[in-house]
């Protein structure tokens, strides 16, 4: 299984030992069945959202940023013109989530992103879901093995 992860959940999972956000990306880390999917652009906002709002330094933000990088399965870029064909997003900066769950074919996008990407609840063959449902989701795909 092929899975975004959001800057948004690598925030917040950075920011706490607990909650679905940690739980995620320890369980995506661990598994040998699950592979994460990270773009330049999502390192980034992950990188000045930790400044933001975790107040990292910017050295230690672009090192968990690298770490990160390092640790994930694909590190693809997506292209101005496959970022314009995500047409029922119309907030830009969304754009390349979306692209990059669709040209990676991933299975799942994991995102906190109420008010643009979860209403969508999916999109082409790529789940988008919260923290949690992806955590049950995991829970109920493994009883039916």
């Amino acid at each position: 299984m092929k899975i975004v992860i959001d800057s948004s959940v690598w925030i917040a999972g950075i920011g706490s030992k607990t909650g679905y956000a940690s739980e995620v990306i320890y369980k995506c880390f661990t598994s040998t069945e699950i592979e994460i999917v990270i773009s330049e652009q999502i390192l980034a906002e992950v990188s000045s959202n930790l400044c933001k709002k975790l107040k990292f330094e910017n050295n230690l933000a672009n090192e968990a940023a690298t770490i990160i990088k390092n640790l994930c399965d694909y590190s693809l870029t997506t292209s101005p013109a496959e970022e314009k064909l995500i047409k029922k997003i119309k907030y830009v900066p969304d754009k390349h989530i979306v692209a990059l769950a669709q040209k990676s074919k991933s299975d799942y996008l994991v995102t906190f992103d109420r008010k643009h990407l979860l209403p969508l609840k999916k999109y082409g063959k790529v789940e988008i879901v919260k923290p949690k449902e992806f955590i049950e989701k995991l829970g109920s795909d493994r009883n039916k093995e």
